[in-house]
């Protein structure tokens, strides 16, 4: 995985969204060189990696730009460090995932044969379904599918211009990139401001239809303590509460051995109403609730604010192919039949949205 700063020229751009029916027509794209194609995607979450292994693997070249600090968008992990407590490392987006469909099962079986999840519990749904983590972390499991990958992060990118049979990438350093296929797989809010800043106009059924989408908020507390928390095992624990949805512990987790890392995640209902509240008393009214299953002092905490944290609308297909002005695709999470009530399984839907926006590419360019 690299981060060279240089301009990246081919064929393919790709915009990551899930599962869909075709809804424009697309031109079938012909090779008209012997150069080797190339595919640039917009964010490096779940569905732009895995359209991105499609397409490498059947030897497209692939760049993936990402504004993050670190690849995998939800699969994310962070580390607090403590002289006197050790190092605390949270996962603080996605906490695990299931399995209900067989495309997404042969991926995860993959990933279990070559060490990269585990099975984490039975216990953590409401039907004992089998519950997946990264081993080290699951932000391991982005990095281990990024590796071979043309990966760029903190690169925002700020404009998208169709010219002379291909699209290039500006960002907000003044690095380019071109190819003539784009993916895009960020929230659609951020797709659409991207695509009116850049005076790109979509149909007026699909722009209404993407403008319908929705999500909840999601804030994040991550906490370094002094002992191990009283939260039983396995480690995760979902709760009835206004303010608290879910409390794991990290280190029963088995991805924080030298601290006692524990993370919080607030409901939607009080994400919403203290979204702008500062950090300090965020967590002074949380650890009223999570308090009781500390029994530990907190000695270092953090916040983090996913203001798409899931879908609470979605597209209703699993991914979204445009061909005016050129080749663009999009894909995510939103991109499935209906919304689900399970977050556990939102990375499968990503994954799917990834898998059909890959598998439709490689049929056109056959």
């Amino acid at each position: 995985m690299t981060q060279a700063n240089h301009l990246a020229c081919g064929d393919i751009i790709i915009i990551a969204l899930p599962d869909h029916k075709p809804i424009c027509q697309i031109k079938e794209m012909k090779s008209t060189t012997n150069e080797q194609k190339s595919c640039l995607i917009i964010g490096g979450g779940i569905s732009g990696l895995i359209a991105g292994n499609m397409l490498q693997r059947q030897g497209i070249k692939v760049t993936i730009l990402d504004k993050g600090r670190g690849i995998g968008g939800r699969l994310a992990t962070r580390r607090i460090r403590n002289e006197s407590y050790g190092q605390g490392v949270f996962d603080y987006g996605a906490q695990f995932f299931t399995v209900s469909d067989p495309q997404f099962q042969k991926w995860v079986d993959q990933w279990l044969e070559q060490g990269i999840i585990k099975e984490w519990s039975k216990q953590l749904t409401n039907i004992e379904k089998p519950c997946y983590c990264g081993v080290e972390s699951n932000r391991n499991l982005a990095q281990y599918l990024a590796k071979d990958l043309d990966v760029h992060l903190q690169t925002r990118v700020i404009k998208i211009i169709w010219e002379a049979d291909s699209w290039t990438i500006e960002t907000e350093k003044g690095h380019g990139f071109q190819a003539n296929i784009l993916i895009m797989t960020p929230p659609i809010p951020q797709s659409l401001a991207l695509l009116e800043d850049s005076d790109i106009t979509l149909p007026s059924p699909i722009k209404s239809r993407l403008e319908q989408v929705t999500y909840y908020p999601c804030m994040t507390v991550l906490l370094l303590l002094d002992k191990l928390s009283l939260i039983p095992k396995p480690g995760g624990l979902r709760l009835k509460d206004y303010s608290l949805a879910w409390i794991a512990c990290n280190h029963k987790k088995g991805i924080s051995p030298e601290g006692f890392a524990v993370t919080l995640h607030s409901t939607p209902e009080f994400s919403q109403n203290n979204w702008d509240t500062e950090d300090s008393l965020v967590v002074e009214k949380l650890l009223k609730v999570a308090t009781s299953w500390l029994g530990s002092t907190v000695v270092d905490y953090q916040v983090h604010r996913w203001r798409y944290s899931h879908p609470k609308t979605v597209y209703g297909e699993l991914y979204l192919p445009l061909d005016q002005p050129g080749l663009l695709i999009m894909a995510g999470d939103v991109f499935s039949a209906m919304p689900s009530l399970d977050l556990s399984l939102n990375l499968e839907k990503a994954t799917l949205s990834g898998l059909a926006a890959g598998n439709y590419l490689l049929q056109k360019i056959e």
